[in-house]
């Protein structure tokens, strides 16, 4: 179902948009989009430090002491 927006907000379709006030909108899968823009895939999760248990960064190297 497509509404109006009310409010700015941002495009989480592929767009890169923002949505503007009066807009044609639409929810698909809790997020808000352009009437017509399908949303982003979500990213995949990245590997979880054994030692510090925070994500290691996309260079690979975990800044603890491991």
């Amino acid at each position: 179902m497509t509404f109006h927006a009310k409010h700015p907000d941002r495009c989480a379709g592929s767009c890169a948009e923002p949505i503007e006030v009066g807009d044609e909108v639409e929810y698909i899968d809790d997020q808000l989009v352009h009437f017509g823009c399908t949303p982003t895939a979500e990213p995949e999760p990245r590997p979880i430090c054994p030692d510090c248990f925070l994500e290691i960064p996309l260079n690979g190297v975990c800044s603890c002491a491991s």
